[in-house]
């Protein structure tokens, strides 16, 4: 995705949403870890830290993190168990399921889902949606 942002600043917007997999019993501490953190303004900077580490997921590693990417460690166990995070997760997961997501990750350009995980055959579809577009 980050080629895709470089190649694409003025054209693509990136839009994340949770779809923490009910089969992986770290997926939800997680995704209610990155939620909670962007609660302080640094959900990009925990998404990061669960991803470098996902080998690593557990509960006292989010506090850890938190530490480290200069969160409120209390606020961020507090964030996490909230029934508001707990609720925003489960709105975006309802959104993923009306958006036939079934596993992660999953990536729509423009409405269509790639036929496979390429730099190239992203570039070659969001470039093929700039000149329908310029089109019409």
């Amino acid at each position: 995705m980050d080629q895709v942002l470089k190649a694409f600043p003025n054209d693509v917007r990136f839009v994340f949403k949770n779809f923490p997999l009910p089969f992986h019993p770290n997926a939800m501490p997680a995704a209610k870890a990155a939620v909670a953190a962007g609660k302080q303004g640094k959900f990009w900077e925990m998404h990061d830290k669960i991803f470098q580490n996902a080998k690593e997921l557990g509960p006292d590693k989010y506090a850890i993190w938190g530490k480290e990417i200069g969160l409120d460690v209390d606020r961020l166990k507090t964030d996490m168990e909230s029934p508001e995070t707990a609720a925003f997760i489960a709105d975006e997961m309802k959104e993923a399921a009306k958006a036939s997501v079934r596993g992660t990750p999953t990536f729509y350009i423009n409405g269509k889902i790639p036929t496979g995980r390429s730099f190239d055959l992203y570039k070659s579809m969001i470039e093929e949606e700039i000149k329908a577009k310029k089109k019409s």
